[in-house]
């Protein structure tokens, strides 16, 4: 009888060895899958844009992000272009090492497109970390600094009334380098611990370097901000209310990326005369490989509230009439809203009714796009 209960207990035994045998290398294979599947994995070619957010400001059904995305070059994310909520979350999710990214372009400082800056900049000190720690080369880490590209403030005021005993000197949005400043700064900005934090975990030195881009408001002509290593980063201000803002032009080896940022797209200047080529969209557009644009609202505004968001985004008609006057090769919808993304049917219909034959994409988060020859 004893040892007939061995027997069994030994048949148990063996039976959950087995069942855990098999349950480690199902969680192997699934590891094995989940980083087959992983974002960063579909980078190819020299020039790439990953979406981390293609959404606004507002819920979607689908739980998009909001606005950000991330530039490769030669492989590398090199180019962070926005990160709004939501964007440090699919960042982590992709899989992708930004320890060696220099650039960040704001198109403006609205809260869906600036939230996530912090923790994606956190992230990336503790890739440098990981990559020093594996490859044991401590110190220094990661000495360079960020660079930050974003509007100078357009000096518009709040308006008195509404708000009563408004400062007609203090603008509603500050410069770039007033807004770098306030986070980062050694002895005034919010996160300023990262100073000595990014020292203390062998992360290597902090820093940050914040340029206004101060384009003519009223002209809208292209700046370029960059132009190294046969990279080439152009600007222009763009009307987004009384927003400063601004739209990206990005170039790499006979390629380019043009990122809209938000904006109502103006044809006409403050005076309503008609701007030179069709407008500021038009000017940094042109013959782009790829235009990520601005899709937050329909043609028509649904009720008399929903009126001001046409005087901050562009209609599916005027992105069709830009996209085609352009000459723009691919068209990615993104900024997509609760209004638009249930009618990119439409928004595709009414943006071919302008005549543009292009390739139309609706832009998803964690998407990537190769610029391949």
């Amino acid at each position: 009888m004893r040892f007939k209960i061995n027997c069994i207990t030994l048949i148990s035994l063996f039976a959950a060895t087995a069942t855990l045998i098999t349950s480690f290398t199902t969680l192997a294979d699934d590891d094995k899958d989940r980083k087959k599947k992983l974002a960063a994995n579909n980078i190819e070619g020299d020039f790439s844009v990953m979406v981390l957010g293609s959404g606004g400001p507002t819920n979607t059904a689908k739980g998009r992000a909001s606005a950000g995305y991330l530039i490769f070059i030669d492989g590398e994310a090199k180019i962070l272009l926005d990160a709004g909520g939501g964007t440090y979350q699919r960042f982590v999710k992709s899989g992708v090492n930004a320890k060696d990214l220099d650039i960040i372009l704001l198109s403006h400082l609205h809260i869906d497109h600036t939230s996530d800056l912090p923790s994606i900049i956190k992230s990336i000190y503790f890739q440098n970390r990981a990559f020093h720690v594996a490859n044991n080369s401590f110190p220094p880490g990661r000495t360079t600094p960020f660079r930050v590209f974003g509007p100078a403030t357009n000096g518009v005021p709040f308006p008195n009334p509404p708000l009563t005993g408004a400062d007609p000197n203090v603008p509603q949005y500050p410069a770039t380098t007033e807004f770098i400043h306030n986070h980062y700064d050694l002895h005034q900005g919010s996160d300023r611990y990262l100073n000595i934090f990014t020292r203390a975990i062998s992360a290597g030195v902090f820093g940050v370097n914040a340029i206004n881009v101060s384009p003519n408001w009223q002209v809208y002509a292209p700046v370029t901000l960059v132009d190294e290593g046969g990279l080439v980063i152009k600007a222009v201000g763009v009307n987004h209310g009384p927003v400063p803002a601004l739209a990206f032009r990005i170039e790499y080896r006979g390629k380019s990326i043009v990122y809209s940022g938000d904006t109502r797209s103006r044809s006409i200047d403050s005076d309503g005369n008609p701007l030179p080529n069709g407008g500021n969209m038009v000017a940094i557009s042109q013959h782009a490989d790829l235009l990520i644009y601005d899709t937050a609202i329909m043609d028509t505004p649904i009720n008399d509230s929903a009126k001001v968001f046409f005087t901050l985004h562009t209609t599916p008609s005027r992105i069709g009439e830009v996209s085609l006057l352009a000459g723009a090769k691919k068209l990615l919808l993104s900024h997509l809203t609760s209004s638009t993304e249930s009618q990119l049917r439409k928004i595709k219909s009414l943006i071919r009714k302008q005549g543009y034959r292009g390739k139309i994409k609706a832009a998803k988060d964690l998407q990537v796009i190769n610029l391949l020859d």
